[in-house]
């Protein structure tokens, strides 16, 4: 396993105003702390992970493509909790 990729995060939001939780999905990098735990196994505990969701970008078509291709991959793998 690399030290990092890409994996689908659950962010939950409470509104001020009415009280009500939204839940959206983004997909995020994250780096293992553990190179050797398995990547369908891990919580948001074991991870460190981006701040926000990452967006895709490159300088040709062909970085694109292999940026959806492994973002592709984090649908395949447990979501973890945003915290």
């Amino acid at each position: 396993m690399s030290t990092w990729n890409h994996r689908v995060m659950r962010h939950k939001y409470t509104s001020p105003e009415s009280g009500e939780t939204e839940v959206m999905l983004a997909i995020h990098e994250v780096y293992y702390k553990d190179k050797s735990r398995d990547d369908r196994k891990v919580t948001a505990d074991d991870v460190g992970y981006t701040e926000n969701p990452v967006s895709v970008t490159g300088e040709s078509i062909e970085d694109l493509r292999e940026t959806l291709q492994l973002m592709l991959k984090a649908l395949d793998k447990p979501v973890l909790e945003y915290e």
